[in-house]
């Protein structure tokens, strides 16, 4: 392991990120990440796309606001005192990471401030929480970078009872890791993209039929256009009916039914519906999760198309591509297009 003398958040820190394979990356590297794709990270990592600016999320700002506080809990609880360094591989430069602390035998610590909700399900369900299914493959790089075998992943909360997690790592899994990331890295360096994932990635430009896209598109944005205009017509005319329906009503007085002239009403009493989940609740204060998802239907899918009736054909162009930020000489273009690495 070679420590690298550099803060943590500097701008410094984030320039020696870029130039390797940082331990967040790993679960996406390791298709473990429901929030990421492969394709996704590496086009932040050649600098097409600006990465989410995570210090503006709330739970994040708080984590990092804790970070010592939390580590000085484990300290204390445990006895041994955690540095926050960052290091890179001897045997693999590529792999990179940033220690929330690093214990004497060079075990890491992997601080998390999880919300409520997370870290309580965590408490409940420890090595089968998706924190930790997702978190554990951050120590398992950290652990590849430091040359230890085991680490420990802390959640701590300044409302709840902190737990600690173990994660061991052994070879078989070491050796997946490195190849996974050597091979995610060299795809980086030699800005060949890896493919999309038909499920969570955007459908490639180079792979769709544009001109039988484009004749639909602008069918489908003139039906929107009618639907829409439809709609609001539909909306007033329930809104002239809502009027005269009092007015009727008004009419009535004490009765609840009459028949007249073409219109007949009829009122009722509906009774409430039962809140079946505060019921529940009421008998037990914490329903447990393994049992909610025994419950739970089967999962289906579900089709949401947006359409942009403001879209233009004619003043359509397709995006300027940018030259990638680690690319050494010009980029063949084509080539990347042809690999459905650009939109349009």
């Amino acid at each position: 392991m070679k420590v690298i003398d550099v803060q943590q958040r500097s701008a410094e820190w984030h320039a020696w990120r870029k130039g390797g394979v940082s331990a967040t990356s790993c679960a996406v590297i390791m298709d473990q990440n429901p929030d990421k794709t492969k394709l996704q990270l590496w086009r932040e990592l050649v600098g097409l796309d600006t990465p989410p600016d995570l210090a503006c999320i709330p739970q994040v700002r708080r984590g990092v606001k804790f970070e010592p506080v939390a580590l000085q809990a484990f300290e204390e609880r445990y006895g041994q005192l955690g540095l926050p360094i960052c290091a890179e591989s001897s045997d693999y430069p590529f792999m990179r990471a940033s220690f929330d602390g690093l214990l004497a035998g060079n075990e890491p610590v992997e601080i998390k401030n999880l919300s409520d909700d997370n870290h309580l399900e965590v408490l409940a369900l420890r090595e089968k929480s998706k924190a930790y299914r997702l978190y554990r493959w951050q120590l398992l790089h950290q652990m590849i970078v430091s040359g230890a075998s085991r680490g420990y992943l802390w959640c701590w909360s300044p409302k709840h009872e902190p737990i600690c997690l173990v994660v061991d790592l052994n070879e078989a899994v070491a050796q997946q890791i490195i190849a996974a990331e050597r091979r995610f890295w060299d795809m980086v360096e030699s800005l060949t993209p890896p493919e999309a994932d038909p499920k969570r990635d955007l459908m490639p430009h180079a792979k769709i039929d544009h001109d039988r896209w484009s004749t639909l598109a602008a069918v489908r944005r003139d039906k929107e256009n009618a639907a829409l205009a439809a709609k609001k017509a539909l909306e007033e005319l329930q809104n002239e009916i809502t009027v005269i329906d009092d007015q009727i009503l008004a009419l009535m007085g004490d009765f609840k039914r009459a028949d007249a002239y073409g219109v007949r009403v009829i009122q009722y009493e509906v009774q409430g519906r039962v809140n079946w989940k505060a019921v529940a609740e009421s008998v037990c204060a914490a329903i447990p999760a393994d049992v909610v998802e025994y419950h739970r239907a089967d999962s289906r899918t579900a089709t949401r198309i947006s359409v942009d009736t403001e879209f233009d054909e004619t003043t359509y162009k397709p995006e300027v591509m940018p030259q990638p930020r680690m690319a050494k000489g010009p980029v063949d273009t084509q080539a990347l297009l042809s690999a459905g690495v650009f939109t349009f």
